[in-house]
This record gives structure tokens, sequence and C-alpha cells, in this order.
């Protein structure tokens, strides 16, 4: 049997690649920047926004492939443990949940909670492999995120709203954090610009031809979401993991915009 690590199925790897993305930020506000793109401070959705790029029958695809997907069948054990507990955690928690300490656990019980050890053997078993991960608590994050994000919209971002806004983060965990603050800015940034192309990247398989492709489409608006004066180096899974909490705050806290606004 193949030995899978847990590289293969963390969301949060580092690695920089090659997107094309300028390493400094424009501004955060309403004027226009060099690139010619408006960013809007208040995250608002557009208001006539283009159609879906993909085809009804490309995304029926991409949702059979995630569906088989070892990252989806083992998010999805996780967050049916208890989906209680888990938004629980997602609520208590944010981009920067890095110990379990912050919420009053420790790992051993954090990983009975959620059946760590059981969801494992059942991911193993159904492709007939072995798995070796690490229960670190921004994978957890991460992973309770996709499934309960794929749990509540089977069927595409059905949340969006032309024109409402994306209301201000909270920040249970990381308050006085700017390196968290200036990833979620970015997150939210790009859902708000294209959330269409965010959740389609987001349904796509890790690693897969259609994830390429989404990247390729959501590109031209990372470079002006950058927040002004961040350099960051940008790889696929990390990408993902902010289009995820940018997915999530969207979905969840969104709003009419203000009457004149």
């Amino acid at each position: 049997m193949r030995k899978i690590l847990a590289s293969a199925l963390s969301v949060l790897c580092l690695a920089a690649v090659a997107l094309p993305t300028p390493s400094l930020a424009q501004t955060n506000d309403n004027d226009y920047t060099p690139l010619n793109s408006r960013i809007r401070h208040d995250r608002q959705f557009p208001l006539d926004p283009p159609p879906h790029f993909v085809p009804s029958e490309r995304m029926d695809k991409v949702e059979r492939d995630q569906t088989k997907s070892m990252e989806n069948q083992f998010s999805k054990c996780l967050y049916h443990r208890s989906m209680e507990d888990s938004l629980a955690l997602l609520d208590k928690t944010d981009f920067g949940f890095s110990d379990f300490a912050q919420i009053g656990l420790d790992g051993n019980k954090a990983m009975r909670i959620y059946g760590f050890s059981d969801c494992l053997e059942r991911v193993a078993a159904t492709h007939n492999t072995s798995v070796a991960m690490r229960f670190y608590p921004p994978n957890l994050r991460q992973w309770l995120i996709h499934a309960a994000y794929l749990d509540r919209y089977p069927k595409g971002p059905t949340w969006l709203r032309p024109g409402y806004l994306i209301q201000p983060r909270s920040f249970p965990l990381s308050p006085g954090n700017p390196s968290v603050k200036a990833q979620m800015d970015l997150a939210d940034c790009v859902v708000a610009t294209d959330p269409n192309n965010a959740d389609f990247f987001f349904r796509t398989v890790s690693g897969s031809e259609d994830e390429k492709e989404a990247i390729d489409k959501l590109a031209p608006e990372l470079g002006p979401c950058v927040p002004q004066g961040v350099q960051l180096q940008i790889s696929p899974a990390l990408l993902r993991a902010w289009i995820a909490e940018g997915l999530w705050q969207a979905a969840n806290h969104s709003a009419p915009a203000p009457a004149g606004g």
C-alpha cells in the first residue's frame, strides 16, 4: 500500500509558487490603483455579476471529483462527528488559531471530540491506503470550514446577493495580529470581487487541472487585493485556505448595502 504523508491532506502548505501577483499591495480604499482596479473598502459584491464561467456539466464533474477526494471525505467525517462542536469551534476561532490551549482544549481531547483517528482509519480503508497525518489547530479549522461550507452550499454560492456587503470581521483569537488581518483582508477582497470563481476554485480538488484553471481565473484579482505594504508568497494550498475563510465569512456575514451608499 502506498503511504500518503501528512502534507497530502494539509491545506496550509507555505511553499511559494509562481502565481502572477505583485509582492507589494495596492491601496485598500476607494481610490483607483496603478492597476486601474477599483478596490472597494466596503467589500461589496458586484451589482451585476457576470455569468458563471463554468458550464453546469463541468460543475457537476468537479463536485463528483470533490466527493471522491480524500480531503473531502476526511473533512466530512470530522465535521459530522459533532456538527455543534464543529460550528462552535469555527465561531470562537479565526485564521490565527495555532494552539488548542487558546480555546481551553488540549490536543488529545480535541482528537477525541472530532474523531480524528477514527476518521483517518475510515478514509484509509475507503482508498485502500495508509495515511499518516498530524493534528494541528490550523488544519482542523480548515477541514471544518471545508466540510461546513460544502454541507450548507452544495450547489454553488446560493448565499450570494448582488450589492450586498461582507461585514467587518471579528478576530476572537487574533485581534492585534497584523499578519492574520492582512491575509483575511485579501481573502474578503477576492471573494467580494469574484465570488463565483472563488467558489468554483474552492470546490476543485487540490492539484487537479480544474484547480489550475480556477487559479488562472482568479489571478487578476489577487494583486489588487493584497493589502498595502504587505508582501506575500502564495501557494495553491495557502490560497485555498484564504478563499475558504473568505467564502465562510461572506456566506455567513453579508448584509444589504446602506441606502444611498
